[in-house]
């Protein structure tokens, strides 16, 4: 039996099916939208509703109380885009990680089944990948076509 010998991979085949995985990553991106603008929209009812309170106990408008929690609130900001540009990043890396991971399966599956033979190469999958399953499956169906 042949062993696989991986292809050399260039920065150009960096997607193995880039249909499947810009989709994936576009939820990936949703999710991330989703949750940052709801975690900052709370920060910022937080803030209007701090700033209410405030006035409703007799706080007069010029009071360096709320010059302290606009300041307080930029650096919230400050933080918060610093943090939400690292997360969307790391969203971005994994996310790309599982997409290979679940296309580099389905790929390999796809070019094994095209070209199944007594002689075509082991069927075999990185530890990494999801669908470990289909290694045994892809032996049993290449031993039953050598029948």
């Amino acid at each position: 039996m042949n062993k696989v010998d991986p292809s050399p991979r260039k920065i150009t085949n960096i997607l193995i099916n880039p249909k499947f995985q810009f989709k994936l990553l576009s939820y990936f991106i949703g999710l991330f939208l989703i949750s940052t603008t709801s975690l900052y929209l709370t920060t910022y009812l937080f803030f209007y509703r701090l700033k209410e309170k405030a006035l409703n106990v007799g706080i007069p408008d010029g009071h360096v109380f709320f010059n302290f929690i606009k300041n307080q609130q930029h650096d919230l900001d400050t933080l918060f885009i610093g943090l939400a540009i690292f997360n969307f990043f790391l969203l971005i890396g994994v996310g790309f990680i599982i997409s290979h991971r679940i296309a580099g399966p389905i790929y390999k599956l796809k070019k094994q089944l095209s070209v199944i033979s007594e002689d075509s190469n082991d069927f075999k999958l990185r530890q990494s990948d999801f669908f470990q399953e289909l290694e045994p499956l892809v032996k049993a169906l290449k031993e039953k076509r050598d029948v």
